[in-house]
């Protein structure tokens, strides 16, 4: 049983990745690292939220719209906010995880050249990802569903308020810190965010902090891998574990979404030691962890919801 399972998840990540893979191999190194990303985050807003799965076409709009406006800081702001609180509001039908694909799309288009023809060709390569990977999901992996369990509205309307304040703040420590693909720290902090806890607040908390640490370890010793193998390797080995244990750990998935997006991503950024990356990432990492600590404190001691769960 469990080599099929293997075997299963081998033959889905063939399928995820062969089309990024075969136009790779054919020369086109950045219309591949799009078409990935646009395969991977369908996939994930569609298994994660498969009522409305067909918002995966949005995607490559989201990303130009905030390429576009990149440089105008209250447009783009207000982007990202709004995506976040709806991505909060949308624990209330357990679609939240599902909807980061969305926000996603805005963080790294906000941190993108917004140089129209450049977005629009990224755009145009996303959009061909998204439909490749939504229709995977729907047809060769319609069985496969990993929706969470929704959360009571008021607690929703209150993760939403603190899951926008964070993204805000988050996105600002990022523009400002001194570090490559700076895009995925308040990626990391909306991906790792629980509307709910389970358990005492300390041991959430505790993993929260540690899974925000893990993922800054990852990225950084992704980022240190400059061949093109050792990374595709990487990714593939990423995805394999995401898929084997994320169905019975959701808090496994949810830390490595993170790194897989940044070894799918075009940056033009050098690729930097991993030790000069960690240091250079620090100083805003450490002010996102302690926001997001103190967030999450407020959110988990003011709402006492009966019948908490993982989220």
């Amino acid at each position: 049983m469990k080599h099929k399972h293997l075997l299963f998840h081998g033959i889905a990540i063939a399928l995820v990745l062969g089309p990024a893979a075969a136009v790779y191999f054919a020369g086109q190194a950045e219309a591949a690292h799009y078409i990935g990303l646009g395969s991977i985050l369908a996939l994930q807003l569609t298994l994660l939220a498969r009522p409305v799965g067909a918002f995966s076409v949005l995607l490559p709009g989201v990303y130009a719209a905030a390429a576009i406006t990149a440089q105008s800081t209250d447009g783009v702001v207000a982007l990202v906010v709004a995506i976040a609180a709806a991505v909060g509001a949308a624990s209330s039908q357990g679609f939240h995880r599902g909807l980061v694909a969305l926000l996603a799309a805005a963080l790294l288009g906000s941190f993108e050249p917004n140089v129209a023809p450049v977005v629009l060709e990224r755009a145009a390569y996303l959009l061909v990802g998204s439909i490749y990977g939504y229709v995977l999901a729907i047809v060769a992996l319609r069985g496969a569903s990993l929706m969470l369990t929704p959360v009571p509205p008021q607690t929703a309307l209150a993760y939403a308020a603190l899951l926008a304040t964070l993204s805000l703040g988050t996105w600002f420590a990022a523009r400002v810190g001194d570090f490559a693909h700076s895009w995925w720290l308040p990626l990391a902090v909306a991906t790792l965010s629980l509307p709910v806890v389970q358990g005492s607040i300390r041991r959430s908390m505790l993993q929260m902090v540690a899974s925000l640490c893990g993922v800054l370890v990852l990225v950084g010793v992704m980022d240190g891998l400059e061949p093109p193998y050792a990374r595709g390797m990487l990714l593939v080995a990423t995805l394999l574990v995401a898929l084997t244990a994320g169905r019975n750990r959701p808090w496994l998935l949810s830390l490595l979404m993170t790194p897989m997006l940044v070894l799918l991503s075009s940056h033009g950024a050098l690729h930097e030691p991993a030790v000069a990356y960690v240091a250079g990432a620090l100083p805003a990492f450490a002010a996102a962890t302690a926001a997001t600590c103190l967030g999450h404190f407020v959110l988990w001691t003011l709402r006492s919801d009966p019948g908490r769960v993982v989220a």
